[in-house]
């Protein structure tokens, strides 16, 4: 059987990127090939080339044949910027009025793009880890990364991307995130490995070796992962200056839905029920007495949040309302 590089960059529809008979024959051959430790490559095998730096950070990206400009870490933040609002996608968005917030700075996940054609938010950064995203929503993706903001992707994210958007159409900084667990064209990290490293570096603070949990404040080693792009999100925040962060849409249900933007007919899946308990509410919980310790707030705007107010403290959007929409409430 024949396979040329054009197949893998020609979706077979226009709503599915990396459905080609390339993509499918290459993953299916890294499996055979490759032991289960690093079975998280066979995304970016052999169509993905990365370079690293001397302290192992990527620093140069290749997809397809095609170069992809990194921002480094250190460059992708702005340290002005104490202050952020994290936008996810869960249903409790829809309830926000946005043209009465005062928000001067904002990191979207995902699907909050779509709040965009109804209001004027800043996106100033934007955080995708999730490759299923990148591949069932590319016309989503390519809002994003046509806009002026620094986008925060994993390399298996920037593989989909550099596969389903044109050239010409990047418009924002990439800077790229590995999971601490599963750094690109390597094994998986093995849990005494882990130890070791946490034990050397007091940004890396470790929940569970052999689950692979934990929250890190130097974004530059990597995030830990809680199948939740919101935990990856605040890991790049809080790690590069970011001292207060209102979360947006941190439902973590199933009860209303799961996210608030139409879908269609083919919903994203979600492992929310799944991994709530045994690994979503206990890495929010351990994350936010480490970021307690250091002084740092996070704040949960959702009232419908899965997460009790003992995990991450609650507070009403309406708290956060421009002075004049205060001034016309108080009114009324």
């Amino acid at each position: 059987m024949s396979v040329k590089i054009e197949d893998a960059i020609t979706p077979v529809s226009p709503g599915r990127i990396g459905g080609g008979r390339a993509d499918w024959f290459m993953r299916k051959i890294f499996r055979i090939l490759r032991s289960r430790n690093q079975r998280h490559n066979r995304h970016l095998w052999p169509f993905v080339r990365i370079w690293r730096d001397n302290s192992g950070a990527i620093s140069r990206f290749r997809a397809f044949g095609r170069s992809v400009p990194v921002t480094p870490l250190v460059q992708g933040y702005d340290s002005a910027d104490e202050v952020v609002h994290l936008i996810l996608s869960g249903p409790s968005v829809a309830e926000i009025a946005y043209d009465q917030m005062d928000i001067r700075c904002a990191m979207g996940v995902n699907g909050a793009i779509s709040l965009a054609g109804k209001f004027d938010l800043p996106f100033k950064y934007y955080c995708i880890i999730d490759q299923n995203f990148v591949r069932d929503r590319i016309d989503l993706v390519r809002e994003i990364v046509g806009r002026d903001l620094t986008l925060y992707v994993s390399p298996e994210v920037l593989r989909y991307i550099v596969q389903g958007v044109p050239e010409d159409l990047i418009r924002c900084r990439i800077c790229i995130i590995e999971l601490l667990v599963e750094r690109a064209y390597e094994r998986r990290a093995a849990p005494a490995a882990l130890v070791r490293l946490a034990q050397v570096s007091p940004d890396l603070h470790l929940l569970d070796a052999e689950q692979g949990l934990g929250f890190s404040f130097n974004v530059a080693q990597g995030v830990f992962d809680a199948d939740t792009v919101a935990y990856a999100a605040l890991q790049v925040l809080l790690s590069s200056g970011a001292r207060t962060v209102y979360v947006h849409g941190l439902d973590l249900t199933l009860d209303n839905g799961l996210r608030f933007y139409a879908e269609g007919d083919s919903p994203q899946a979600s492992r929310l029920a799944r991994h709530f308990k045994g690994v979503i509410e206990p890495s929010f919980r351990f994350a936010a007495q480490r970021w307690r310790e250091r002084g740092l707030s996070v704040f949960n705007l959702s009232s419908v949040s899965a997460l009790s107010a003992d995990v991450i403290e609650r507070k009403d959007w309406r708290e956060l309302l421009k002075p004049c929409s205060n001034e016309r409430n108080e009114t009324v």
